[in-house]
């Protein structure tokens, strides 16, 4: 989570019929000078609604139906129907446990779920917690997890995914004096079984923090990671850290074994969402959502990008 507060966009009324209005603002790849790169631009669009609970996105996943569902750090949720295409549509659904929680209680950071059955799981950075959803969004479970509960502000979990042999892997996005690395827990199962997991660090590139984290079908983990220059406004740098689960090992340094700069044709924004969608043929199509902070001069881009390890 990013905080910003100097300039903040006018305040609409919630309207939970506003439509989600996309509009095509980069496409394909022009970049030169990286022919080793797996990604490739399919298109960014940018996503704008008249509602108060649209924007601030910093969690999204990739539904079985073809669908995106991202996150936001006030607990409110957009479906993405069709996206990337001419009939990309978007509505609200709701989270059962989100009316009346106080912002401690609804900074969803991270969402990742089980595609076979469907079950949803979100992270709650400032309360520190960790919920399971019902494919339609019912709480069955919430959690907070020992190995987290030291974490305070916005040290709690950041990025969050469950792995196909169905651990789970928890980043924290601020570092702490103390320990290696950015904080990070890996469990057993699912945490809200009560599985306090082992701790161990990720090892972030130099400036750069982790915001989000997917699986691919061959097993290799992605973690969105994001640098800031605090300019007006802000300067934000993305990359993808690839990394190999076989390699969490408690108390140790999880190291990237490669980070993969966007293209340089993606526009330059605060991407906090990762999803991937499985493909055909070892390709894989990455989406990823920015947190606009409700602010003025940032806002929602919705990328696609194909990936080809």
């Amino acid at each position: 989570m990013l905080v910003l507060t100097w300039w903040r966009a006018d305040i609409l009324p919630i309207d939970p019929t506003a439509p989600v209005t996309a509009e095509l603002v980069a496409q394909g790849s022009t970049d030169v000078g990286a022919p080793d790169s797996p990604l490739s631009l399919i298109g960014v669009w940018h996503l704008e609604s008249a509602t108060r609970d649209f924007g601030g996105y910093s969690a999204l996943i990739a539904l079985a139906d073809g669908s995106l569902l991202a996150g936001s750090d006030t607990g409110t949720l957009l479906m993405i129907e069709h996206p990337g295409t001419a009939t990309m549509a978007g509505s609200y659904p709701e989270l059962a446990v989100t009316e009346g929680r106080a912002k401690r209680d609804a900074d969803l950071e991270a969402l990742t779920l089980d595609r076979t059955t469907g079950t949803i799981w979100g992270a709650y950075e400032s309360s520190n917690a960790i919920e399971r959803y019902s494919p339609g969004l019912q709480r069955l479970a919430r959690v907070k997890p020992t190995k987290m509960r030291r974490s305070r502000g916005n040290g709690g979990p950041e990025a969050m995914v469950r792995l196909a042999d169905g651990r789970f892997v928890v980043l924290a996005e601020v570092r702490f004096d103390s320990t290696p690395g950015h904080r990070a827990v890996l469990f057993p199962r699912d945490p809200t079984l009560g599985d306090e997991g082992v701790s161990f660090g990720f090892a972030a590139p130099e400036g750069m923090r982790p915001v989000d984290m997917t699986q691919l079908a061959d097993g290799t983990v992605l973690v969105l990671v994001r640098s800031v220059e605090w300019y007006f406004p802000p300067r934000f740098a993305s990359a993808i850290a690839v990394l190999d689960p076989v390699g969490i090992e408690p108390g140790a340094l999880w190291r990237p074994e490669r980070v993969i700069p966007l293209p340089e044709a993606v526009p330059q924004e605060n991407y906090e969402g990762l999803a991937v969608e499985p493909g055909a043929g070892g390709a894989s199509r990455l989406w990823l959502i920015s947190d606009d902070n409700v602010s003025g001069f940032q806002r929602t881009l919705l990328v696609a990008l194909d990936w080809r390890g």
